[in-house]
């Protein structure tokens, strides 16, 4: 193996929020971070569209076992297949990294599954790294509700990808301690191995990802993954999918899920002309499929006006409380000035009262 050259001082990762134990369950001596058991405040459209697909089990466990081994997933029983509550990933990693926690047994004993979502633009060369931390808060919340454990279940991570490059870096940990070929084999016996079960979409084909054992959704949200940093060429070719897009409304809640699915593309492909509506709706051959992306646009569009509304509104009368200032205290410091232009609408609201009365620039803001 390629050794990869780890720098002196490895990336900071900060602890998670401890998760309160729900009831019924022992206290723990157990004091590490464990799973973070809110959502981020405002989930990116990958992050909304990954979850409400990944988290039902029928869409989750098709996709898992096409992922693992044959072998691996034979010793999985896939009717015990259960989501477990919690995210493990770090905070500030949240706009990129979105996960899931599932337990099954296996070769009779429990398990768990931990399926991370990768959406950005390069590869994480610490990803194994970054996995090791994960697992060893999924270890940690599983002792602390079975203080009388003696042994630990085994976590099979699997990591879906997406980036323009596709993946390049480590999948076993191993490979990113810094250890020559030579000493490698007598060293390795002594440090953590273990292994990414990888699924990369990023150069996968749309035909490969049809022909996957898989549910009708899940290729169409694979697709749609693949494709989101061009999804206008998707959608130009959307018309290819009418047999699953049938397939899709016939199953139960298809017409919600198709839902997400295309406010999920419209949302990424941003701002859609309406000669690019037509042309989209022209090869469509189903009607609720019509009326639903009519629907959809026009519900963007009108959300997008409303948006800019806002922003116009807010804008002008940051300019009003700028001028005020300006006329009562004279130039204005570059910090205020940026200070007033991204305040909040209650900020903005207190400003305008005081600059009437106050009689300094530091007790109108912070008074």
């Amino acid at each position: 193996m390629t050794s990869a050259r780890v720098p002196a001082k490895l990336p900071r990762m900060r602890k998670s929020r401890r998760a309160t134990p729900s009831r019924g369950t022992e206290p723990s001596a157990h004091k590490a971070p464990s799973a973070q058991t809110s959502e981020p405040a405002s989930p990116t459209p990958h992050d909304a569209l990954f979850k409400a697909t990944f988290s039902k089990i029928e869409h989750a466990g098709p996709m898992l076992r096409a992922v693992l081994p044959k072998d691996l997933s034979a010793l999985v029983a896939w009717s015990t297949l259960r989501r477990r509550p919690g995210s493990f990933v770090n905070e500030e990693l949240r706009e990129h990294h979105t996960d899931l926690l599932f337990s099954a047994k296996l070769a009779g004993r429990t398990a768990y599954l931990y399926l991370l979502f990768e959406h950005q633009s390069t590869a994480d060369r610490w990803m194994p790294l970054r996995i090791l931390e994960y697992m060893l808060r999924i270890w940690r919340e599983h002792l602390a509700c079975r203080t009388r454990a003696r042994r630990l279940p085994a976590i099979l991570p699997v990591v879906l990808h997406h980036s323009a490059s596709g993946w390049t870096c480590a999948t076993a940990f191993e490979e990113l301690l810094d250890l020559d070929d030579g000493s490698r084999p007598t060293v390795e016996p002594f440090v953590p191995r273990f292994r990414i079960l990888l699924d990369d979409l990023s150069h996968a084909t749309d035909d490969e990802l049809r022909d996957r054992a898989v549910t009708d959704l899940t290729k169409l949200v694979l697709c749609s993954l693949h494709h989101a940093r061009d999804m206008r060429t998707f959608l130009r070719t959307f018309h290819t999918w009418n047999q699953t897009l049938l397939r899709i409304l016939a199953a139960p809640h298809g017409i919600h899920a198709l839902r997400l699915v295309l406010e999920y593309m419209f949302k990424v492909a941003r701002d859609l002309s309406a000669g690019e509506i037509r042309q989209l709706v022209a090869g469509i051959q189903n009607p609720v499929v019509v009326e639903e992306v009519v629907t959809l646009a026009e519900k963007l569009k009108d959300e997008g006006m409303q948006e800019g509304i806002r922003r116009g509104r807010k804008q002008e009368r940051t300019e009003i409380i700028l001028k005020q200032l300006r006329l009562k205290f004279g130039q204005l410091p570059a910090d205020v000035v940026k200070r007033v232009q991204t305040a909040a609408k209650k900020e903005l609201d207190r400003w305008t009262e005081r600059v009437l009365t106050e009689t300094s620039l530091e007790a109108v803001l912070d008074g």
